[in-house]
């Protein structure tokens, strides 16, 4: 009789498991957006990609479930949501920063010096998009062009009375491709 009640709780135990694990029926956006604020990526790709099945065409969603993939690491899924939520008009800065990290860890350099342009049009400040858009510059032969738009945005700064945030990097690109 122990032995069948341990057994029971395990089944009930694994069967919570399961329906924990499984995508939401229905998806809800608000559980989506829920998961996405606590940063719960798999939750929130459940969810936006169930909304999505009716709701195709929404062009946030496309886009918050591209970056949701991003965060959790899975760039291949996430690359065709970006591309339809871009297709559908989305132009946000965050949406191109995600896609970028996505589009090089799938192979796709080119397409992320791309959208991390957009992403720097949008709003030149973001230091993390400038410094990854200046290696990628780099590792496609560029390290002038890299130097340039890092010393940009230093020259900003020091014009601003702020220390330069990049001389490190600046260096370290002058110092491989032999810039003077």
């Amino acid at each position: 009789m122990r032995i069948a009640g341990l057994l029971l709780v395990a089944a009930l135990g694994l069967t919570a498991c399961q329906e924990k694990a499984a995508a939401p029926q229905p998806a809800s956006l608000a559980d989506g957006d829920e998961c996405f604020a606590s940063r719960d990526w798999n939750c929130a790709a459940a969810n936006y990609n169930g909304y999505l099945k009716a709701y195709p065409n929404d062009p946030m969603v496309n886009a918050k479930l591209g970056i949701a993939r991003t965060r959790a690491g899975h760039h291949r899924e996430a690359v065709p949501f970006y591309r339809r939520a871009e297709e559908l008009g989305v132009v946000t800065y965050d949406m191109y920063a995600g896609y970028a990290i996505s589009l090089e860890a799938t192979g796709d350099l080119d397409g992320a010096i791309r959208a991390n342009r957009k992403s720097l049009e949008l709003v030149p400040s973001l230091v993390d998009v400038r410094g990854a858009l200046a290696a990628q510059l780099v590792r496609k032969g560029q390290p002038r062009e890299a130097v340039a738009l890092l010393e940009e945005f230093d020259n900003g700064l020091k014009r601003q009375g702020d220390q330069p945030y990049f001389p490190a990097q600046i260096a370290s690109i002058k110092e491989a491709a032999e810039l003077n």
